[in-house]
């Protein structure tokens, strides 16, 4: 009994007090309100990085019926294709035919019949589509009737010719600065012989923009569409033609054209009548 209670006696008891506190789990200690956030933050993290690989997939973007070659649409249906142009725009021997930056003719195409026009020219060697020979008499003529003479200083210009004139003008000036005045080969309205190119002075160096406010410039302006002819590249249109204002450059279109493009405005572009580029 004596050695018992003296083995007893020696064993101590840690306090209470000494014993170290049962930590408890964070989120136990916390409000419900802020439980509530973090959750909702995680939930709007987890969205974003959602959306992020649907837009971003490991393996390579999302493959769309746009860009498959079928032409399908997402229904199933095949794409429309580009509305063609009509054939006036597209067939050389109209006299609407569309040639612009987006649009050439072919290397060999000459029209079908060359005349050498009756009018006040800068040469003999002149030559313009019949189309339009009897209009550009007309214009002439009027106008001589008026006090006005109107030397024709360029017409028909053939494939070869006009790459001959771009090559020259880049040459001198580089491309970026031809192109805005001058057509390359395939490109160039004057190998319609449905183009004109005019000047009041028997030398035909009156090609700038101040021929605009010369006498014949100014006839030009007010009665050329009577005829049939367009101002093909009108002040402040350079962004829609793609060429600088050339108003010693008209085109024949027919009187009929002419003249409803006129009541639209003044000013208007083949470009912006048939809306196409």
């Amino acid at each position: 009994m004596s050695e018992n209670k003296e083995i007893n006696e020696n064993v101590t008891e840690t306090p209470a007090e000494n014993k170290e506190p049962v930590k408890k789990n964070r989120l136990e200690n916390m409000s419900p309100v802020k439980v509530g956030r973090i959750l909702l933050l995680v939930l709007c993290v987890l969205f974003l990085i959602g959306i992020w690989f649907h837009n971003n997939p490991v393996n390579g973007p999302v493959n769309t019926k746009d860009d498959e070659t079928d032409s399908e649409s997402v229904d199933g249906e095949a794409t429309p294709e580009p509305t063609p142009l009509p054939n006036e725009l597209i067939d050389p021997n109209s006299v609407t035919v569309l040639v612009n930056k987006n649009h050439a003719l072919p290397a060999d195409y000459i029209p079908a019949s060359l005349v050498t026009p009756y009018v006040l020219s800068t040469s003999d060697v002149i030559q313009v589509n019949a189309l339009a020979a009897d209009q550009l008499k007309a214009m002439s003529t009027k106008a001589s009737e008026e006090g006005i003479n109107l030397y024709l200083t360029a017409g028909y210009i053939s494939y070869e010719t006009q790459d001959d004139y771009f090559n020259d003008r880049a040459g001198m000036v580089g491309e970026a600065e031809a192109n805005k005045v001058i057509a390359k080969a395939g490109f160039s309205e004057h190998q319609t012989g449905l183009a004109f190119d005019f000047s009041d002075e028997p030398s035909g160096t009156a090609t700038t923009v101040a021929f605009a406010d010369t006498p014949a410039g100014q006839w030009l302006i007010a009665h050329a569409w009577e005829y049939g002819f367009i101002m093909r590249y009108p002040d402040g249109k350079e962004a829609v033609t793609g060429y600088s204002y050339q108003p010693w450059h008209y085109r024949y279109v027919g009187a009929d054209v002419a003249k409803a493009m006129h009541e639209i405005a003044p000013d208007l572009t083949m470009e912006e009548y048939y809306s196409v580029n």
